[in-house]
């Protein structure tokens, strides 16, 4: 019988037996080399990775926040470590430069500042300038060196923000101070506050004459008598026999009864801005006094109202009372003129520019005034200017300095000055010094060696140590170190730092910090759901109360108790964020679970025998895994911006660069410097809208059932 083909008996429905011989080429294919279908396949067998992938191309969005977040992180990468700047130590003739890209072109990204109403006087220097052949007056050379000083404009009339002697006329200003009260037996301190007062000088008064007194003021707080008063004081002689000195005394404080009759103007200064004028006339307080006295009682007149007042003195004070509120009073000038008769004769005149001078302490001859209070110069009027500021020219120009000669030693040892330059010539040539430092010079010289000139040398000897030091002109860039003019693109910062530097340095901590979070978060936070939900009952019941107790902490308490106890290390942070960071990543997973424990294929699977690990793992993990990635993604911004947060409230790291602690040690200058906040701002910014497009389009790629939802 052939062994290829086998027989086969079967009973028909009429229970008659047929046998049929089957063979292998019985079953072979009609067409073998033939494709049987009605359509042809047009697409490619693929995978789920791959129609993932597919799906997040689409997402021009989504692609564009991966392109941003790739770059951001490889120059997180690249930048630290091709930068040379260091930023571990302070540069304090380094800070705050101006961010710097090109040369100077009047203020686009060129490393200057512009500035506005600067004191500027004729004993600084003058130019004349060029197009208008008007005189140019600089600006103090020790703030604003005459090399740095771009685009001066032509001085004019305007208010001037410090102390100055060029002040032509202006206001000072009475400020109101605090006294701090030590009390020794309960060691406490108790803030008390006093009056603060400006007090005259005593004047004396001609009673056959009459008196003006002019007060001029700038703050219009008087007027409404809430936060200060003006207080005249009359002592005098009545004009009769046995009457006895007395002080008599007018106020404009709303409570009192006597008012001083002032009579209001105004005046206008030289920037022409109007002010307001108070003047006094003493004829008409001595005609109070008078009507004062004949409207008491008989037994208590004085007399004054019958005889009047033959002679006295006057003084005035101003008052701030702190009770009533914090604004300062300024003042211009206070007059006190008399008349007799036509002729007008000024008696004193306590002007402006003398209550600068002793404001300033420049000349201790003006003192009329005297007060316990802080007396400032406010709304000084002077010459002013504006300029384009260069601030590289101003920090690594031609500077003088004291160089010692361990310094200059280490020059010759460069190359970049003479050997002859030693300690015994130098001893011999002290008085032509720079001669004989010119002469001793090397070809290196003008490439390399900060010294320019030695204008000074100075011998100190103590014992046997014989100490030299020489007063010279320098590029201040070759004495720092470098040898080219340095170039920061985005300045530096109050400590004289590479803002560039330090800022993809800070990013390059904050991504390890968020990364690192969201590993460790994950992983927990997977395991802990996908037991909670795949278990249920009593082991979700048991796991949930946990959860409940946790995330009813607030996570600022967790991180500042953590924070204070541990310190502002990396993985105190790291731990921080880990003890509560997980539970969102964990309740999603159970959310999942309870979504695919149930279905047909898990019943299947567990009907065939499979255990639970291999149902969580094999089975309901990988369908699940697509949602709960795409939303935990998002706990890497989120742990960036807590970290921000916490810099913001002064627990952020020690020693240790990141955006958060860059932004809240600069939030003081984002009006002044806003450089130092917006650069680090716009890349917090990047790595957060990034970070979103990405995980969206995860979401979408992942799981495209849920595209659109949030």
């Amino acid at each position: 019988m052939d062994k290829n083909k086998q027989e086969y008996v079967y009973l028909d429905s009429s229970n008659v037996e047929h046998k049929i011989n089957i063979s292998k080429e019985d079953f072979a294919l009609a067409k073998r080399d033939e494709k049987i279908h009605d359509v042809k396949f047009k697409t490619k067998p693929t995978t789920f990775l791959k129609d993932a992938i597919k799906r997040f191309s689409k997402n021009k969005s989504s692609v564009a926040g991966g392109i941003i977040l790739g770059t951001l992180l490889l120059m997180s990468l690249i930048i630290p470590f091709a930068d040379t700047a260091d930023i571990d130590t302070e540069h304090p003739e380094e800070t705050l430069l101006e961010a710097k890209l090109f040369s100077y072109n009047g203020g686009f990204w060129d490393g200057s500042r512009y500035m506005e109403n600067i004191s500027c006087d004729a004993s600084n220097g003058t130019a004349i300038d060029p197009v208008t052949g008007e005189t140019l007056l600089y600006p103090n050379k020790d703030d604003f060196p005459a090399a740095a000083v771009k685009d001066l404009t032509a001085p004019r009339k305007g208010y001037l923000s410090d102390v100055s002697r060029t002040a032509t006329s202006g206001f000072a200003n009475i400020i109101n101070e605090k006294q701090v009260v030590k009390d020794d037996e309960e060691a406490t301190e108790t803030t008390v506050d006093y009056n603060k007062w400006l007090d005259s000088q005593v004047y004396s008064f001609n009673k056959s004459a009459n008196y003006d007194l002019e007060f001029t003021i700038l703050n219009e707080s008087i007027e409404g008598y809430s936060t200060a008063k003006m207080d005249v004081q009359f002592i005098y002689t009545a004009d009769f026999e046995g009457a006895l000195e007395s002080t008599y005394s007018f106020t404009n404080v709303k409570d009192n009864t006597q008012e001083i009759p002032w009579v209001e103007g105004t005046f206008v200064d030289e920037l022409e801005t109007e002010h307001r004028v108070k003047s006094l006339k003493f004829e008409d307080i001595i005609g109070q006094i008078s009507e004062a006295d004949a409207v008491l009682p008989e037994e208590e007149r004085s007399g004054i109202a019958e005889h009047g007042i033959k002679e006295g003195k006057v003084r005035f004070l101003i008052y701030k009372d702190l009770s009533q509120g914090d604004e300062s009073v300024a003042f211009k000038e206070v007059k006190l003129s008399e008349t007799i008769g036509e002729t007008t004769k000024l008696v004193n005149e306590i002007s402006f520019t003398e209550a600068a001078q002793m404001v300033s302490g420049k000349n201790s001859d003006y003192n009329y005034w005297a007060t316990t209070g802080v007396k400032r110069l406010y709304h000084g009027i002077g010459s002013v200017c504006n300029f384009r500021f260069d601030t590289y020219e101003a920090a690594y120009g031609v500077q003088t300095k004291v160089v010692g000669f361990t310094e200059v030693t280490n020059y010759i040892k460069k190359g970049w000055i003479s050997e002859e330059f030693n300690e015994v010539n130098i001893k011999n040539h002290r008085r032509n010094i720079n001669d004989f430092y010119q002469s001793c010079k090397t070809s290196l010289t003008d490439d390399y060696c900060p010294i320019i000139s030695i204008s000074r040398v100075d011998f100190t000897q103590k014992g046997e140590i014989l100490t030299i030091n020489f007063t010279c002109e320098v590029y201040n860039y070759r004495y720092l170190g470098y040898e080219t003019m340095p170039v920061w693109l985005f300045g530096t910062d109050k400590h004289g730092k590479d803002m560039l530097k330090q800022v993809f340095v800070g990013l390059r901590t904050s991504l390890a910090l968020g990364l690192m979070t969201f590993a460790i978060c994950f992983s927990f936070g997977l395991v802990y759901g996908s037991i909670s939900g795949y278990f249920g009952g009593t082991v979700d019941l048991i796991l949930e109360r946990f959860t409940d107790i946790l995330s009813g902490v607030p996570w600022i308490v967790v991180m500042t108790l953590c924070i204070l106890n541990l310190g502002s290390s990396f993985f105190v942070f790291i731990l921080a964020m880990c003890l509560t960071g997980w539970i969102g990543t964990a309740a999603l997973t159970r959310t999942q679970f309870y979504r695919y424990r149930d279905r047909e294929y898990t019943l299947a699977c567990r009907t065939l025998g499979a255990r639970d690990a291999r149902l969580i793992f094999k089975h309901i993990l990988p369908n699940a895994m697509g949602t709960i990635i795409t939303s935990s993604v998002l706990m890497i911004p989120s742990v960036i911006f807590s970290e921000a947060t916490l810099s913001y409230l002064g627990l952020g790291f020690n020693n240790l660069h990141s955006l958060g602690v860059i932004l809240s040690d600069n939030q003081a200058y984002l009006s002044t410097y806003p450089i130092l906040i917006i650069f680090p701002s716009i890349i917090m910014a990047l790595i957060m809208i990034s970070f979103n497009l990405f995980g969206n389009g995860l979401r979408d790629a992942f799981n495209p059932s849920l595209k659109g939802s949030d």
